[in-house]
């Protein structure tokens, strides 16, 4: 089922917009999957939290995350393990 609503959700974002998303939003989007849920969770909650005393920001979106956090709870980025 996740392949077709993939396919769903690619074609409710144009080129054009997920370019111009790319350029504007500080956020690092995979594809076009990632800017549509982005802009879900913009309209749910807004501003992307920025980093506190103690917490560092997330390479992907620059939202908080915990010093220790191998993964961002808003956008999903992974730090690898090396």
């Amino acid at each position: 089922g996740m392949t077709r609503l993939r396919k769903i959700i690619s074609t409710k974002i144009s080129d054009k917009e997920f370019r111009e998303a790319k350029r504007f939003y500080p956020v690092k989007f995979i594809n076009k999957e990632h800017f549509y849920y982005y802009k879900i969770y913009r309209g749910l909650f807004g501003e992307i939290p920025k980093p506190k005393t103690g917490e560092r920001e997330c390479p992907g979106c620059g939202a908080a995350m915990k010093r220790a956090a191998r993964h961002c709870c808003i956008c999903g980025y992974c730090k690898r393990i090396t």
